[in-house]
């Protein structure tokens, strides 16, 4: 695996994780077991914040899957968008594409379910290394 893959799907998972941790919190707070005073949901109830973070693991899990073959100038295929066809990517991004049409908690588990399977993508491609 190429350094720049490594490091794509690292920031990836990250992201990814932090999606589904807030998520995560955020269910908890609706169902009164925690406070909304943590910085992490304070950060993310503006839904300007909210919106770049699924977009940003969305985008980082797409660059990860496109394979960049600048080293031979001369072939055909500079990028090969194949791996974009995943179907982890596909149902990942879906959901987190959807979670923008609902509200509430139904959006909310939405993004947990999108976060998770893209957090499995990059787990699966950092452990094949």
């Amino acid at each position: 695996m190429r350094k720049s893959s490594i490091i794509l799907n690292t920031a990836g998972a990250a992201v990814s994780f932090f999606c589904f941790l807030h998520c995560i919190l955020v269910i908890l707070i609706l169902a009164g077991i925690l406070t909304s005073n943590l910085p992490i949901i304070k950060i993310f109830e503006d839904p300007n914040n909210h919106a770049w973070l699924i977009i940003a693991g969305f985008l980082l899990a797409a660059l990860s899957l496109i394979k960049f073959n600048l080293g031979n100038l001369g072939q055909k295929k500079l990028l090969d968008l194949k791996g974009l066809q995943s179907k982890q990517f596909v149902i990942g991004g879906s959901m987190l594409g959807l979670s923008f049409l609902v509200s509430g908690v139904y959006s909310e588990l939405l993004v947990i379910a999108g976060a998770l399977t893209l957090l499995s993508m990059h787990a699966k491609k950092l452990l094949k290394n």
